[in-house]
């Protein structure tokens, strides 16, 4: 018996064994079937069978005899809208064409006429890309599981033995179409609108782009590439259950019962020549630290052991500083907008020091340096606040320096500007986080330098690290170009109505981004350029339409401050600059300029008045209309319309913004 066994073991194993040649010769035809150059017959037991490459060239070699020989037998070579029509004016056994309306196909295709009320399909045209890639597919692919025909034969996709599907034009899911693209595939709705573009490299999904970054992770921008988020790539590292979140998150602040602002900077921040100060009475129930807002810590007369209504005082050269017009605007703002007075109390402090640079302001390891006076600052609010029993954080931090980085020997580049400011309030938000455990991040509100010209530099290297600076990073607000912020005469600090306006224009940003949370703020800016020949198209964002060119917060200048530049020198080729859309400003040239060339806004030019501001700095006199909606009463009783000035820029046809 057991003999037996393993003599019928033997056989099935010869068995198998036949079986799984057998399977291995026919994968090999299908190989030879599917692979098979256009010239090649596959040896099958039925016989010769043409590779599928064959039959595809010998059915795209017998299309101009087949269109030859029905062409004779058309009845006029009309090509007729339905069926019906097709047939009425062919005779029996002849042919005639019918357009994809009329037929239910995706093109035209020829019709042969069996009666007066029946036809047979004879042919149709595909595209030579449509025949390419089923050639192409049928020569690359051995894994084909499955093919989709239409009735007629032709090809309209496949499934691989990888279950990846293959269609040609678009497959309807639900609701939705998916559809080829550039890069990608595309979502549409039922009415045709797009909805989302996938791509290897960038996707937009409902109006938000998504993209590869430089480095690990991805980036969120709007359609004019301002970053709305970026995310790295490294997963969260697991901790001890902490009261300090890690990684504090933007637009998630919270309301508590003081909030504070900080005005940090050099002189500006200060109000170094705004005296006397103007803002002497408190109107809300904003606050500042006994000893007033400039006070710094450790310093003679500083008191932060309570708190007092913020009003500025005048202290020697110092007096207005923005901060006070910044708080007391917004709680106007959030007034009128429905909110309760009481429940916006706001903090604040403007703890910087005059004549400093960005590198002297930013984190040290000296006890007794700005930046740790800062720090220890904040320390003494949340002390002070909590032995009240009140809730405290820290909401947003205002940004006024640049000057000093255009004399001496501090850094003019543009991108180390960059890193060292954005270094310097990444670190200082690690603080106040860990002061405070807040689990949210203070926004940024910067204003632009305006003060080159006052130093007799001609490239405004700064003001254009604050403008990228505001464009890359979500947390950095430009809330006004300060160029068209009123100065003392031959100064290059503001007058004290012009340090509370600078205040004002920072209320309107943080209220629109934080309170209102209508977004980030974005200013008077550049957003896309057409150059041609004769002209250069500048298409902006425009907080409050239409644009104007006027006089109406600067002084006239050339061009309205908008020059061309070949080898970094001036050329005289602009004829006029217009308004030409509620968005888009166009300069006329009288010739081509050079493919290096640069156009430049609000920059000034070499012999220019020594000077800043918005009668003799470098400056421009493009606005929007902001102002006949928005207006602000300073504490001396005069009426601010505010408009908002174009930011300082160039365009570099090499590189862009």
């Amino acid at each position: 018996m057991a003999e037996t066994t393993i003599q019928a073991l033997e056989g099935y194993a010869a068995l198998i064994e036949q079986a799984a040649q057998r399977s291995q010769n026919s994968s090999a035809k299908q190989h030879e079937y599917i692979h098979g150059d256009a010239d090649m017959d596959v040896e099958t037991e039925s016989g010769l069978v043409p590779s599928m490459a064959k039959q595809a060239r010998l059915y795209m070699e017998s299309i101009p005899d087949a269109v030859a020989e029905l062409s004779a037998q058309m009845a006029n070579g009309r090509i007729y809208d339905t069926f019906a029509a097709g047939r009425a004016a062919t005779a029996i056994n002849q042919y005639f064409w019918v357009t994809p309306a009329g037929s239910g196909l995706l093109r035209v295709a020829a019709f042969k006429k069996i009666s007066d009320t029946d036809q047979k399909f004879a042919f149709s045209y595909a595209e030579g890309a449509e025949l390419d890639a089923v050639v192409r597919k049928s020569a690359n692919d051995d894994d084909l599981a499955h093919t989709f025909e239409d009735g007629h034969g032709f090809i309209l996709g496949w499934i691989t033995a990888a279950r990846m599907l293959t269609c040609k034009g678009g497959v309807d899911v639900g609701s939705a179409r998916l559809l080829e693209g550039p890069d990608g595939f595309e979502v549409n709705d039922v009415s045709g609108f797009n909805i989302a573009r996938l791509g290897m490299q960038k996707s937009v999904v409902s109006g938000l782009h998504v993209q590869n970054r430089l480095i690990p992770g991805i980036e969120i921008t709007d359609e004019s590439g301002f970053v709305l988020a970026r995310f790295d790539s490294d997963p969260p590292v697991p901790t001890a259950v902490s009261s300090t979140p890690s990684a504090p998150q933007l637009g998630q602040q919270q309301r508590t019962q003081i909030m504070h602002v900080i005005g940090y900077g050099q002189s500006l921040s200060r109000g170094i020549n705004s005296i006397p100060a103007i803002s002497t009475a408190q109107p809300y129930n904003n606050l500042m630290v006994a000893s007033g807002t400039k006070v710094r810590n450790s310093e003679s007369g500083y008191n932060a052991a309570s708190f007092v209504p913020l009003v500025e005082l005048t202290q020697s050269s110092e007096g207005e500083t923005p901060v006070t017009g910044l708080c007391n605007g917004l709680v106007r703002r959030a007034v009128a907008d429905g909110e309760i007075a009481s429940d916006w109390v706001m903090l604040g402090s403007s703890p910087g020091r005059s004549a400093r640079s960005v590198e002297q302001l930013g984190p040290s390891a000296d006890p007794l340096a700005d930046f740790n006076k800062l720090v220890r600052h904040i320390n003494d609010c949340k002390a002070t606040a909590d032995s009240m029993g009140k809730s405290y954080s820290v909401w947003a931090y205002t940004w006024d320096q640049g000057e000093s980085n255009y004399v001496g020997g501090y850094t003019r580049s543009p991108y180390q500007y960059a890193q060292l400011m954005l270094s310097l309030f990444d670190t200082l938000t690690k603080q106040v986080v860990a002061l405070t455990g807040q689990s949210f991040q203070p926004y940024i509100f910067s204003y632009q330098v305006g003060g080159h010209r006052f130093y007799s530099v001609d490239k405004n290297t700064v003001a254009l690290a604050q403008w990228r600076i505001s464009k890359e990073r979500p947390d950095v607000v430009l809330a006004v170009p300060v160029y068209a912020i009123p100065t003392v005469s031959g100064d290059v600090h503001l007058t004290n109505e012009g340090s509370w306006l600078l205040g004002e224009y920072r209320s309107r940003a943080m209220y629109h981004t934080m309170i209102r949370r209508g977004s980030k703020w974005r200013p008077l800016e550049p957003v896309s350029v057409d150059w041609k020949a004769d002209h250069i198209d500048i298409r902006f964002n425009v907080p409050k339409g239409p644009l104007v060119l006027d006089t109406a917060l600067c002084t006239m200048v050339p061009n309205y401050g908008f020059d061309v530049r070949e080898n970094d020198v001036v050329v005289d080729i602009v004829s006029g600059v217009s308004v030409v859309a509620d968005d888009t400003i166009r300069i006329s040239l009288t010739r081509a300029a050079s493919l290096d060339a640069v156009v430049s806004y609000a920059r000034g030019r070499n012999g220019d008045l020594v000077g800043s501001g918005p009668l003799q700095g470098a400056r421009g006199n493009l606005r929007d209309s902001h102002g006949l909606y928005d207006t602000a009463i300073s504490p001396l009783g005069n009426t601010f319309a505010l408009h908002n000035p174009c930011v300082m820029f160039q365009y570099d046809r090499r590189t862009g913004f």
